[in-house]
């Protein structure tokens, strides 16, 4: 909360760090849990299958405390009024993150189904999927480095989120190949929808880690 001892600009900077703490811890939580599902998808091209389902619990709460720290994020934000000029650039670091969460659960749920059925897909077919899957992760993991950089060296933030959008191409090629190994595959078709679901939402994580770069772009950009 505002103290009224303080200038309108030390507010608003604390304020500012404030809401970048929070911003990065979500960050951090989102990466867990990316990194959770990759184990996951790890478990099948290892031909540990069966325990894939464990990895479900820890994908779902960690997606419920990444729902918990935007709602805390929004909140602090509204308390701070129009004292924080970039409040709406926080908002737009939060959504995509908490939507790489949700997409990250939806995934997980697919495969424990899958996994729980004992209806395992090809070994080409996992292999891709793992490949994409790790694609994602290095998304993610290069996604935090640009966060981290708004408190430390925003002079970085440009080249860093460059970083992210080269890893999000990559990933692109890595859906394509992978869809088409699926396609083609002697799956069964009810693992087959699963799977292609698998894929696309594997694809859309990356596509908001590019999202929520863009919005850490915005933010550097408030403060200089």
């Amino acid at each position: 909360m505002w103290c009224g001892c303080l200038l309108p600009s030390e507010a608003s900077a604390r304020l500012r760090r404030e809401s970048l703490n929070l911003c990065q811890e979500l960050t951090r939580v989102t990466l867990e849990c990316i990194r959770t599902l990759h184990n996951m998808v790890s478990a099948f091209s290892e031909g540990k299958a069966d325990e894939a389902p464990n990895f479900f619990p820890k994908v779902v709460s960690l997606k419920e405390e990444a729902t918990n720290l935007k709602r805390s994020l929004a909140e602090a934000l509204i308390s701070a009024g129009a004292i924080l000029f970039s409040r709406e650039d926080f908002l737009r670091l939060a959504v995509p993150l908490t939507e790489m969460c949700d997409r990250t659960e939806g995934v997980a749920f697919r495969l424990k189904e899958i996994s729980n059925r004992g209806e395992i897909p090809e070994k080409l077919v996992l292999e891709a999927v793992t490949n994409l899957s790790e694609g994602v992760l290095d998304c993610a993991l290069k996604l935090r480095d640009v966060t981290y950089s708004l408190n430390f060296d925003i002079s970085k933030v440009e080249s860093l989120v460059t970083s992210v959008e080269t890893s999000e191409r990559l990933v692109d090629d890595l859906y394509r190949n992978a869809m088409v190994k699926l396609v083609y595959s002697k799956t069964g078709t009810p693992v087959l929808l699963l799977m292609r679901d698998v894929l696309e939402m594997l694809e859309e994580i990356s596509d908001k880690t590019e999202d929520a770069a863009d919005a850490s772009r915005m933010l550097a950009l408030s403060v200089l």
